[in-house]
């Protein structure tokens, strides 16, 4: 039996590079892509005015001067997290502009997982460090805390929105399919 090479580049061609060109996303998905890019902005913001300062860590969060002492060039390192924060700016966009239909469904949803994970684990240990505590009550622990908690929800939004929406019609899956 022999195989045609330029056959199974057409049949991959068709199913990995097809476009998604998921369904309009609805208000829910858009606000929640919302509150995604700007809380990946202003994480950017966060890491640049870190980048600036020389520093490691958040602002009001240094990190440990032991930790400080293991990077050479620690506003390279804070520049590189802000670079990373506009990619996840990049990756909740696409999912409702016009722009990311033309992105194959698997790629843009292994980015957006990737992000939502990335993304979730910083609010937790956002949402970890808050001291409620009385010597330390104001506005910054509830802030934080309330910041973490909607960017979770934001991001799982998001991603679950874009994986419901982007799903190919039962027809088209069968007949991609050698």
């Amino acid at each position: 039996m022999r195989v045609d090479a330029r056959a199974g580049i057409a049949v991959a061609r068709r199913i990995l590079l097809r476009p998604a060109r998921p369904a309009p996303a609805g208000p829910r998905a858009r606000v929640a892509v919302w509150l995604t890019v700007t809380g990946s902005l202003v994480y950017v913001g966060q890491k640049l005015y870190m980048a600036a300062r020389g520093e490691v860590g958040m602002p009001g969060h240094p990190a440990p001067a032991e930790v400080q002492a293991q990077f050479a060039h620690p506003g390279l390192a804070q520049a590189g997290n802000a670079s990373l924060g506009l990619l996840a700016v990049g990756v909740a966009w696409a999912t409702t502009a016009r722009w990311g239909a033309r992105i194959p469904r698997w790629a843009l949803l292994c980015a957006l997982a990737l992000a939502a994970v990335l993304q979730s684990l910083g609010a937790v240990i956002m949402i970890q460090r808050t001291d409620f505590g009385l010597a330390h009550l104001g506005w910054g622990p509830v802030y934080e805390a309330v910041t973490g908690s909607v960017g979770i929800a934001a991001w799982s939004v998001v991603a679950v929105s874009y994986f419901l929406r982007s799903r190919p019609p039962a027809g088209v899956a069968a007949e991609a399919r050698p």
